[in-house]
């Protein structure tokens, strides 16, 4: 479900881009960098060794784009992300320092509408967050709870991937969607652990 979502919306900004005033823009850029803020949901997963469903979070990100020409910029930024998963065994909360290194390309339809599609990879490292969780035997009907990162956390501090976004930008709002596919398997002991995360955002560039 999350990536027909993804999907749909890159579906429908590919078909809007077809109307823009150019495909590619390389005049100077109104200004060379621009700032902005973002906030969002989240719905996060694991890819591991065990059936997981989605947990929902949300993210704040202070971002800056380094715009080279119209048509494309270098974007990054700084921001605090909520992840975790559900399992038949428990549950776990990730919160993450992240950033992001994107090439963006950026199309104008009409005078004040853009359509943004960026892509390129994100670095993480864990701050807090926890696991409950039950032991295989399936007498026990209480959890157990441990610190998601840490010395005796489940996970590694360290986090990297792939992401994409899609985006519109209408004057200073900016509304869009993005997809995260972790690389690092982040288990310490238990299985493999991948970092999945779909988020929908909405932001105001300065």
């Amino acid at each position: 479900m999350k990536c027909r979502i993804v999907i749909a919306f890159f579906s429908l900004l590919l078909s809007a881009s077809v109307y823009a005033q150019s495909l590619w823009d390389i005049s100077k850029p109104d200004h060379n960098f621009t700032y902005g803020f973002r906030v969002g949901i989240n719905f996060s997963s694991t890819d591991m060794d065990y059936a997981t469903s989605t947990r929902n979070g949300f993210h704040l990100e202070a971002t800056i784009d380094w715009n080279i020409v119209k048509s494309f910029s270098m974007s990054s930024g700084l921001e605090f992300v909520s992840k975790g998963f559900k399992s038949n065994f428990g549950k776990g909360e990730t919160d993450y320092l992240q950033m992001p290194l994107h090439a963006s390309y950026r199309i104008e339809t009409v005078t004040g509408v853009q359509f943004h599609f960026n892509v390129g990879p994100y670095f993480a490292w864990g701050i807090s967050g926890s696991v409950d969780y039950k032991p295989y035997d399936a007498t026990f009907s209480y959890y157990y709870q441990q610190d998601s990162f840490g010395a005796n956390g489940f996970f590694k501090h360290f986090d990297a991937g792939l992401s994409a976004g899609a985006y519109i930008k209408l004057n200073h709002i900016l509304f869009g969607v993005s997809y995260e596919y972790g690389l690092v398997d982040i288990a310490k002991v238990y299985g493999k652990f991948h970092n999945r995360n779909v988020s929908v955002n909405l932001g105001y560039n300065l």
